[in-house]
């Protein structure tokens, strides 16, 4: 176990992080008190006090907050503020934007309005498993259960890892993640790399506000991501592969063991190991995510080198997201990366996941969750998550894919759409994602840690002057931030200024 993991054992075992237990680790460890306290207090998810018996944590972000978020942590804490058996928390994106306004009991989702009823009565908590009866979705081959990881089989059996490479570079796949880099060419670097051994790990960290997709995936098609995942260990050479997984997906973590047993039980034994996180947005940037894997605190690498080169314990590193090796089986299989998972929330009737054709418009993602909430006009969308930029509704008929959103000035990201109707205070909404982005800074960089603290203050302080000084602040975040989270934190709030202010 690595130091991360020691600290969940000693916090499962009593419910919190002991002083004199953190003591005796080092001793037993060999490793420097400040270390562990460096690593422990790092992550949100370690605790330093016993809990109380009911801990009850409300989402503060953007999806929720356009569906009455607000209101509720006022009415949450109120209720859990009357009794001392129970602690109230307000949180970052809980990845249950769907379900928005989100909140949860003992790390079980449940509504806002039902929160008082399980105060007392836990076992009364809704039951936190899988689905028995996943939906069909058109990227899944298998028509059957017992025809799973039939791709993986037929390379297996004399398949060549250099044509599905280019069979997957001339698909057009890209990353799913929100960066976009091409699949194939990913897998052929690491591929290209003679150092060993080598390892895959699949990022399904995802922790920003409005993208819930991959918890989707993951409950419904983790025989695909295991087998996606499978399939990148043999094509690039990698002996062993790791899901690291954010600690609020507890049932989804349940299906992707249960994906992974059915494989091994199927014949294939390349090891695979579920790590889940101890919490921090940060640790989607996928060299933060190598540092928590190795035991250390969660802050991003300086690149070069990248992860391919020089990746887990300095050795080449594959890294996707869940939905990129989600479709590889489909990829691989009919040559064409033409499917998207979109998630929609914010103002729409029904808030949820879709698997669409890449190109799709918005105007029909729209159409899928039901329309517009309470009848109104499309004010304005972020087409790809927290980091783009937001789009007027005049736009509603672009096609959902890589370069005609870019060309609209925004970006595809994660697919994570959220759609904002007629009446929001768009520059209230910049504000929520400009404090996601100052709360959830890792704060290793000075110019990530002080600029979205400094961006925030210019937003509260209703300065109008001030306003104009957020693009030369944007740049220097663009420029000198280490990692993507301050290069694009002022991205919605500058869209904002640009698009929608005259």
């Amino acid at each position: 176990m690595n130091l991360i993991e020691e600290l969940y054992a000693l916090q499962d075992s009593v419910g919190y992080l002991r002083g004199e237990d953190l003591r005796d680790l080092g001793r037993r460890l060999k490793v420097p008190l400040h270390e562990i306290e460096g690593v422990a207090s790092f992550y949100p998810h370690f605790r330093r006090a016993p809990a109380a018996r009911v801990r009850v944590a409300a989402c503060r972000d953007l999806s929720c907050h356009l569906r009455g978020g607000a209101a509720a942590v006022s009415e949450l804490r109120k209720l859990c503020g009357e009794r001392e058996d129970v602690e109230f928390e307000v949180v970052s994106c809980l990845g249950r934007c769907d379900g928005a306004p989100a909140c949860t009991v003992n790390g079980v989702p449940v509504a806002p309005g039902d929160v008082a009823s399980h105060l007392d009565g836990l076992a009364s908590l809704p039951a936190f498993e899988p689905t028995d009866s996943p939906r069909r979705w058109r990227c899944d081959p298998y028509a059957d259960v017992s025809e799973r990881f039939g791709v993986l089989r037929e390379m297996l059996d004399g398949g060549d890892a250099d044509e599905m490479i280019g069979r997957i570079k001339s698909s057009g796949l890209r990353g799913m993640g929100g960066a976009g880099f091409p699949t194939g060419l990913k897998w052929s670097l690491v591929r290209a790399e003679g150092a060993e051994p080598k390892y895959v790990v699949c990022n399904a960290d995802e922790s920003e506000p409005g993208t819930f997709k991959d918890r989707v995936i993951l409950e419904e098609l983790p025989h695909l991501v295991v087998e996606g995942l499978m399939l990148a260990g043999w094509a690039v050479g990698a002996e062993k592969g790791w899901v690291y997984i954010r600690h609020e997906y507890t049932k989804e973590a349940k299906a992707l063991r249960r994906a992974i047993r059915e494989a091994h039980a199927a014949g294939f034994d390349f090891e695979i190991e579920v790590f889940v996180s101890p919490g921090g947005y940060i640790l989607g940037e996928e060299t933060a995510l190598l540092e928590a894997l190795e035991g250390k605190r969660g802050e991003p690498r300086n690149k070069p080198p990248y992860p391919g080169m020089h990746g887990l314990y300095g050795q080449p590193t594959l890294i996707n997201n869940v939905e990129t090796l989600a479709l590889i089986p489909h990829v691989v299989r009919t040559g064409k990366a033409d499917l998207k998972f979109f998630s929609v929330s914010g103002d729409v009737n029904r808030p949820g996941v879709h698997e669409v054709e890449l190109g799709t418009t918005l105007d029909a993602l729209v159409e899928l969750c039901g329309g517009m909430r309470d009848g109104k006009e499309l004010l304005a969308f972020l087409p790809g998550g927290a980091s783009t930029s937001f789009l007027p509704g005049s736009k509603s008929g672009i096609a959902m894919d890589w370069k005609p959103l870019q060309e609209a000035g925004s970006a595809l990201g994660s697919g994570a759409v959220v759609v904002v109707g007629e009446g929001a205070d768009l520059m209230e909404l910049a504000a929520n994602l400009t404090a996601f982005f100052r709360n959830e800074s890792c704060g290793k960089c000075v110019p990530c840690r002080i600029g979205t603290q400094k961006a925030l203050a210019i937003l509260e302080s209703g300065d109008k002057a001030a306003l104009r000084r957020l693009p030369e602040l944007h740049e220097t975040l663009a420029e000198t931030s280490i990692c993507g989270l301050g290069q694009a934190a002022l991205n919605p709030v500058l869209s904002v200024l640009e698009n929608f202010r005259r």
